[in-house]
């Protein structure tokens, strides 16, 4: 893996960086926290335009043939301005979209932004998952033509038009594109201020649903969709990270304190370093991951690895973040709870630091599983 970005991932992040500094400043984020102006499909239409939401789906299919790590400079960049943006499910769902041939005219209504499509947090699970299981763990069901159950916390629910999500048919596995006309959305007020929602299917007519896989074949993509979630994720978290290191190192710099600059102070200097240990340590475990996924899609340790880092890293930085502000850091009118707050969030989704461990363990020696469960 390069640790460099390449010509084109260069102009991507400078494009990215440059749009969002100017459509979604402080100011902005400020008003999406207070539910005063949330995002609109009209501005992830935006984000069609600027190529973003068909970045990785192949150029014969109308998208950009983009890699996964281009992919993860732009998600980076959303993460760095602290932007709550459909980005990466729309990544991942363009993903799974192109890896089946049940929804050609899908994945161009996803590239072209004529759609808004999202992935059920229901599809992140804890443990790795199995044939046997995900029948047991699918919070929605479709029968007789029609959808019953509830997903929870939908990311961006309210703006999106389709949801990709695990379910069962008729007792078996499956993974599938549903339509949300017709679901109740129930809104849920998340810390990282991100448009979340629960979806009712309370009967709902399954006109319009799409199976887009089955039984083994479904469990397969269950685990691809948790395993993208998860590292795209960590690649925004990450850009999280690059920005509160700059906001602290920027402030201590400028501030002054016994006539010289807190820098100055060995004490701040240490928890400074610590600052940028823990953000370049968590980002690239995140990029190499991403890296590694895509050349070889069965091997998944890394992202388990790079989630652990993650929730290690986020919470400290936090702290860290904190201290090294004092009570500046404190008020909500300085931006830095934009992101530490995230960050916060970040590290108890999708598995915390003992179940990542869990998950790379059970990867890395298929009986560990049985023998843990056996000690229990």
């Amino acid at each position: 893996m390069r640790f460099q970005d390449s010509d084109t991932q260069k102009l991507l992040r400078e494009t990215t960086r440059a749009f969002l500094a100017d459509k979604f400043p402080h100011a902005r984020l400020y008003a999406i926290e207070k539910g005063e102006n949330p995002l609109t499909a009209d501005e992830v239409r935006g984000f069609a335009e600027l190529g973003w939401l068909g970045l990785t789906v192949p150029e014969n299919k109308g998208g950009a043939g983009a890699t996964l790590l281009d992919a993860a400079v732009v998600i980076d960049e959303f993460g760095y301005a602290a932007v709550p943006a459909p980005i990466v499910v729309t990544i991942v769902a363009s993903q799974l979209l192109a890896s089946v041939e049940a929804a050609p005219e899908h994945l161009s209504q996803l590239t072209e932004g004529t759609a808004i499509y999202t992935v059920s947090a229901a599809t992140r699970r804890r443990g790795p998952i199995r044939y046997g299981t995900l029948a047991g763990a699918a919070a929605l069901s479709m029968n007789n033509g029609t959808l019953t159950g509830t997903l929870p916390l939908v990311p961006f629910a309210g703006i999106a038009t389709f949801v990709l999500a695990p379910l069962t048919v008729d007792g078996e596995p499956a993974f599938g594109l549903i339509p949300l006309v017709g679901a109740r959305i129930e809104p849920v007020r998340v810390l990282d201020r991100a448009s979340t929602a629960h979806v009712h299917f309370d009967g709902a007519s399954a006109n319009g649903a799409i199976l887009l896989a089955t039984g083994p074949a479904a469990v397969e993509m269950h685990e691809l969709c948790d395993a993208l979630m998860t590292g795209f994720s960590v690649v925004e978290t990450g850009g999280l990270m690059r920005r509160v290191l700059e906001m602290s190192t920027t402030y201590i710099s400028n501030r002054v304190q016994f006539g010289q600059p807190v820098a100055k102070f060995q004490a701040a200097r240490h928890r400074a370093a610590e600052l940028l240990m823990q953000s370049e340590s968590a980002r690239w475990a995140a990029y190499h991951a991403i890296w590694r996924l895509e050349e070889d899609p069965s091997d998944r340790r890394e992202i388990w690895l790079a989630k652990h880092w993650s929730n290690r890293a986020g919470p400290r930085m936090f702290e860290l973040a904190h201290l090294l502000h004092g009570g500046v850091g404190v008020g909500l009118d300085y931006p830095l709870h934009l992101y530490t707050q995230w960050l916060e969030s970040a590290a108890v989704q999708a598995g915390t630091q003992n179940e990542m461990t869990n998950r790379i363990v059970e990867e890395a020696v298929p009986s560990a599983g049985k023998l843990a469960t056996a000690a229990r």
